[in-house]
C-alpha cells in the first residue's frame, strides 16, 4: 500500500512539472512567490534503515526498507538561510545478528502465548525454562521494526534560483518520540517444557521464527530520540510559491534503541543455577543506534 502511495505520489509530481515546463514562462531569478518568509508542504521519505551495535557480541547485519510521512513548515530567516521544522511518522528497522561459539550465546525464554519472560535473579527454573509450555531459546538473528512520530529542527541554507531551481543544504537535529517496537525473531535451537521439571522436546522448525514480539517492556526507558540528520537537495518551482522538493539525507540517532542491559535475553553461558535450583543471569549488554538514508519528496506551497 505504501509504495503504491509513494508511487501515485511522484507521478503527480513529475506530471506537475512537466506540464509547468511545457506552458509556464520562465520568470526573473528571485521570484518573490518562491521567497515567502512561511511555507508549509508535505512529504513522502523511502529510507533504508540500519542498526551500529555497539558491543563485539552482537553485530548489524543488513538494512531493512523504511518508508514515512509528514507535514513541513518553513520560515525565512534571511535570503540565504531558513529554519525548517514539520512533524511525521517514520517506519524503520534493521537486523542485528548475535554471537553464538563455544565460549558464548545469547538465550531467551518464551511462554506458550509467544511472550518472553523475565529473567529475574533467583527465579527457581522450574519456573523459568522449564516451566510447563516454556521454550528456552538460542536467539540467532532479531529483525527489529519501530515506528517514531519525528520532529526535525533543521537550518537550511538556499542558493539564489536558476531557471526555477534553488539548491540547499541542509543540516541539523531529528527529535523523535517512539510509539512501537516489534520484532521478528531467529533461533539455533530450542528446548520446550511438556511437563514441567521433567520432559522436554525439541520444537519443529516452524518454531525456530517467532514474528511480532513486542519489545516495549525491553526498549529503552525513555521513548525518546535524538539524532543527527544532514543532507543535500534542490527545489523546482511549478509556479508562484509552490515548488517540488527533492533531497538526500543521511540520518545518525545518539540514543540507544534498548535498555543497556536487556531483561529478557540473557548470557547462556554464564548463567548460574545454584544448589537450590535458584538461577542467576547475566544480562545481554544492547546498545543499538539507528543508521538510515532518506530520500525525501515533498511540495512546498
Amino acid at each position: 500500500m505504501m509504495k503504491k502511495l509513494l508511487f501515485t505520489f511522484i507521478s503527480i509530481c513529475m506530471l506537475c512539472v512537466s506540464s509547468n515546463a511545457q506552458t509556464t514562462p520562465e520568470t526573473p531569478e528571485g521570484n518573490p512567490n518562491f521567497d515567502k518568509k512561511f511555507r508549509f508542504g508535505i512529504r513522502a521519505t523511502p529510507q533504508p534503515t540500519w542498526y551500529k551495535s555497539d558491543n563485539n557480541n552482537s553485530k548489524g547485519a543488513g538494512a531493512a526498507f523504511g518508508f514515512g510521512f509528514g507535514l513541513i513548515m518553513e520560515r525565512k530567516l534571511s535570503k540565504i538561510v531558513h529554519f525548517s521544522s514539520g512533524i511525521g511518522g517514520d517506519f524503520e528497522g534493521g537486523y542485528i545478528t548475535y554471537r553464538n561459539d563455544a565460549d558464548f550465546s545469547v538465550n531467551a525464554v518464551l511462554n506458550d502465548e509467544g511472550q518472553y519472560v523475565e529473567a529475574k535473579n533467583g527465579v527457581m527454573k522450574e519456573d523459568y525454562q522449564f516451566k510447563n509450555g516454556n521454550t528456552q531459546y538460542v536467539l540467532q538473528e532479531r529483525r527489529f521494526k519501530t515506528t517514531f512520530l519525528t520532529i526535525p529542527l533543521m537550518l537550511k541554507m538556499m542558493t539564489d534560483e536558476y531557471g526555477g531551481m534553488k539548491y540547499f543544504a541542509n543540516a541539523g537535529l531529528e527529535l523523535g518520540i517512539r510509539t512501537k517496537t516489534r520484532a521478528t525473531d531467529t533461533y539455533i535451537s530450542g528446548v520446550k517444557t511438556v511437563v514441567t521439571g521433567t520432559t522436554t522436546t525439541t520444537p519443529p522448525a516452524d518454531e525456530l521464527t517467532k514474528s511480532d514480539i513486542n519489545l516495549g517492556k525491553d526498549a529503552s526507558l525513555a521513548p525518546f530520540r535524538i539524532g543527527m540528520n544532514l543532507g543535500l537537495g534542490f527545489e523546482y518551482r511549478i509556479g508562484g510559491s509552490t515548488s517540488l522538493l527533492f533531497s538526500a539525507n543521511y540520518f545518525q540517532s545518539f540514543t540507544n534503541l534498548m535498555r543497556s542491559e536487556s531483561k529478557y535475553l540473557v548470557k547462556g553461558k554464564d548463567t548460574y543455577i545454584g544448589s537450590d535450583n535458584t538461577v542467576t543471569f547475566t544480562p545481554l549488554d544492547q546498545g543499538y543506534f539507528m543508521r538510515a538514508v532518506r530520500i525525501n519528496i515533498a511540495i512546498l506551497f
